[in-house]
């Protein structure tokens, strides 16, 4: 049974339309049509309910959830039962899209190049999706920031790194207060419902500032730009990497405050050698990236 069937059919599950499914599991519709008859004929039972353009699970379908989940799993286990040193196979792997812009892609270049037999597919989004993604079976692994403890989970998280939050401004202000730089010059939020949005929110909200809320972004380039053009100042993490290295920005630490980047796997491939290799090639990344100013 091929693993990419598998996961075509936990992705229709997670998003409910085959062109939902396809986005998420990098193939076209037309191939995860495909990858789902064939899990059908291999299985010989119907599995979907299909009406003109949709496509339902049926209760078959709901009984193979969990077992897929389980495939998958031992799939992985199975993978780290050799004695090489080296990964191989295909390895589903999500990543914080703002991590890609400091210097994580040089830690993906490395990893291709230690295990030369590993198929890495890459799947950028927010943390809370990318968890939920991990939790489902649709990723092996993913980068992300640490949840919120409140947030409700059976997945398993590997500490990596931090990153300090930081007052970010263009390179043409010269606040060294941070309260006043927020009160003083509008303000660009970061999603506050991601978690590291939510995190600064919820710093500001502590601090008794009174931010001039000027826009709301999805993505930390975005944020960045309207900051470099001197449009606002905003909070962000400081990427490990080239961040500092910016001479359109400067940046005022805020003490004491960081974002977590953690690996976050499900229970079943906690131990394995997938997730071993994974959090020592994140972890080295972490302590040889220094934040340079």
């Amino acid at each position: 049974m091929q693993s990419r069937s598998l996961r075509a059919f936990l992705a229709l599950h997670q998003f409910g339309t085959v062109t939902a499914a396809a986005q998420a599991v990098h193939l076209s519709p037309a191939a995860v049509s495909v990858q789902l008859r064939n899990l059908e004929e291999e299985l010989g039972v119907e599995l979907f309910v299909r009406t003109g353009r949709s496509i339902l699970l049926n209760d078959r379908a709901h009984q193979l959830l969990p077992l897929a989940r389980r495939v998958l799993d031992l799939e992985s286990e199975m993978a780290s039962l050799g004695n090489s040193s080296r990964l191989k196979g295909r390895l589903a792997l999500g990543i914080i899209t703002s991590t890609l812009s400091g210097g994580l892609p040089d830690v993906l270049k490395r990893l291709g190049a230690e295990h030369p037999s590993l198929e890495l597919r890459i799947t950028a989004k927010r943390s809370p999706d990318l968890a939920l993604q991990v939790e489902a079976g649709l990723l092996d692994a993913a980068v992300i920031s640490m949840p919120p403890p409140h947030f409700s989970t059976t997945l398993c998280f590997h500490e990596l790194y931090t990153e300090p939050l930081a007052l970010v401004m263009s390179a043409k202000r010269n606040f060294t207060n941070v309260k006043a730089a927020l009160e003083e010059y509008p303000y660009i939020a970061f999603d506050k419902t991601t978690w590291i949005g939510k995190q600064i929110d919820a710093f500001i909200q502590d601090s008794g500032v009174s931010v001039r809320p000027a826009m709301e972004l999805d993505s930390h380039d975005a944020v960045l730009s309207i900051v470099r053009h001197d449009i606002g100042v905003t909070v962000l993490p400081v990427l490990k990497g080239p961040a500092r290295s910016d001479g359109a920005l400067k940046f005022i630490d805020l003490p004491g405050l960081y974002r977590t980047v953690c690996l976050a796997v499900r229970h079943a491939n906690n131990d394995s050698r997938t997730t071993q290799v994974l959090v020592n090639c994140f972890r080295e990344f972490g302590e040889s990236s220094p934040l340079a100013k």
